[in-house]
């Protein structure tokens, strides 16, 4: 049922949690069983607690039954649950049967939705690991054709839309539709004729949700598309903010995120009049069809006071939830925009992966040879062509070459950031592609020009390769960088922690 409401995809992580989904539903459906009964309270309320006098009353509900001898003909008839009591006795009795259903109604509802929220909270975290983790396995080439902010967005905007769409949705699409059908119950055993004259609304309001519900999916789309290119001009800002103060382009990038800022804007308020739009012309269309039913309970068919309240109330119970669903129903739309967005990502094959029978390569002790490689980021723009070389264990290379010529992609080549387009690249006679990722980049060591630091303690960015290091061992390769005496001057030595990028 739940990969039905949501889709498979998100519904494989909520699936995960079925105790917690079957008790966040059956509470839920308890609930919506204690919301008929102060239905069945307002008539003997009104009809019989409301006499004067001492004169005793009974308490009737409304029932239906079969007709002697017969499987399908049904008749209304009443059930007698109290008998000779007076009207003030009565009066107490239904305010304490009310207030008992108020109490279970509110505890089902309390727990339910504790229920709800940590499925909902366990599915996301699962997600969210899940997507950190594919982020973090895609190799370089998915992530440098896009933007990091859009990315960013992803694993931040979308999942909260996801956190709390999912037990909003699956709850609701359960609680609503059996609020209907309880009172459409009771209002069939009331009068059904009655009742059918309410149902004619029925196809305008479905038909009103498909509409309004398309239209919110494709707008919320288009915002989480906008928050996703503003995310990323923020975080383009931060990242060259020095490049951007050093240069007097701020005046620039102001203009430039206005424009995003407002393209937002306007995509939030194209989507929000659908969003909200679907109440109100529910509610005309609804009431529309409401004086109706007061004019025919009370000329055709004779209704008492009680009666007629009674029936209010639950015609009321009726629409309530109709009114939700259609709201529920845009949610539904605006959760599988944003799951589409997160799944396209989990759905990303990796291009580079571990051959099937791939080796692990043993300790580097020969060479490095580029065989006849060219690579280019797409196959008709080759950034190297046709490069051979040889280097043996011990030597010294350093390549030279003008900005872009590509001698740090030729570099990238070596941990297999990305695979050559034609060619091999073979260390000790091994062609890397089939060797295991691991076993390769175990081997290297990687110095960027850029100062790429975590935020943790110096010791722990030492150890970044080798978790397991020693204390001796993290303190020979400071001495060996000539950073050992640099680190010793810091407040905490080796356990100074330091700010994102050093």
């Amino acid at each position: 049922m739940v990969n039905w409401i949501l889709g498979k995809e998100i519904g494989r992580y909520v699936n995960q949690h079925k105790t917690l989904v079957f008790c966040a539903i059956f509470l839920t459906a308890l609930s919506s069983l204690f919301v008929v009964i102060p239905a069945y309270l307002l008539q003997p309320f009104v009809d019989q607690g409301m006499k004067t006098g001492t004169d005793p009353v009974s308490w009737k509900i409304p029932w239906i039954q079969l007709e002697p001898g017969s499987w399908f003909s049904l008749h209304k008839t009443e059930l007698i649950l109290v008998e000779h009591i007076s009207p003030n006795e009565l009066l107490v009795l239904l305010s304490l049967i009310a207030f008992g259903s108020v109490v279970f109604k509110s505890i089902t509802v309390y727990f339910s939705g504790l229920s709800a929220t940590a499925f909902s909270n366990r599915a996301v975290k699962s997600l969210r690991i899940d997507l950190f983790t594919k982020f973090i396995t895609l190799p370089l080439g998915f992530h440098q054709r896009q933007r990091s902010g859009e990315l960013i967005a992803r694993a931040t905007a979308d999942l909260a839309v996801m956190q709390s769409l999912i037990a909003n949705v699956i709850i609701g699409l359960i609680q609503h539709p059996l609020t209907i059908l309880v009172f459409l119950t009771y209002l069939i055993i009331m009068n059904y004729k009655l009742t059918v004259v309410l149902l004619i609304v029925v196809p305008a309001i479905v038909g009103l949700m498909r509409l309004f519900g398309r239209k919110v999916k494709k707008h919320s789309t288009r915002v989480q598309d906008s928050t996703a290119h503003v995310t990323s001009a923020y975080q383009e800002m931060l990242s060259c903010l020095k490049v951007i103060q050093g240069y007097y382009r701020s005046e620039s990038e102001i203009e430039n995120f206005k424009e995003l800022a407002e393209t937002l804007y306007k995509k939030v308020m194209r989507w929000a009049r659908w969003n909200l739009g679907l109440g109100p012309i529910m509610d005309v269309t609804v009431f529309f069809v409401l004086p109706a039913i007061l004019i025919a309970g009370k000329i055709y068919f004779n209704h008492t006071l009680g009666e007629m309240v009674s029936m209010l109330y639950a015609f009321s119970r009726v629409y309530a939830p109709i009114k939700r669903l259609g709201k529920i129903y845009n949610n539904l739309r605006t959760l599988q925009g944003a799951t589409a967005r997160v799944f396209s990502i989990m759905a990303t094959v990796p291009e580079i992966k571990d051959a099937p029978g791939a080796i692990e390569l043993p300790r580097h002790r020969k060479s490095i040879e580029f065989r006849d490689v060219s690579f280019g980021y797409t196959p008709d723009n080759l950034v190297l062509e046709d490069i051979s070389f040889h280097v043996k264990a011990g030597e010294m290379v350093a390549f030279v070459g003008s900005t872009g010529a590509g001698k740090s992609t030729l570099l990238d080549l070596i941990p297999r950031f990305y695979d050559v387009t034609k060619g091999a690249i073979l260390i000790d006679g091994a062609d890397i592609r089939a060797c295991t990722l691991k076993s390769l980049r175990r081997q290297m060591a990687i110095v960027n020009q850029d100062v790429l630091l975590f935020n943790n303690t110096i010791e722990r960015n030492i150890a970044y390769s080798k978790p397991e290091a020693t204390k001796e061992e993290i303190e020979a390769a400071a001495k060996a960088a000539q950073a050992h005496d640099f680190i010793l001057s810091q407040p905490n030595g080796y356990q100074t922690v330091i700010g994102d990028r050093g």
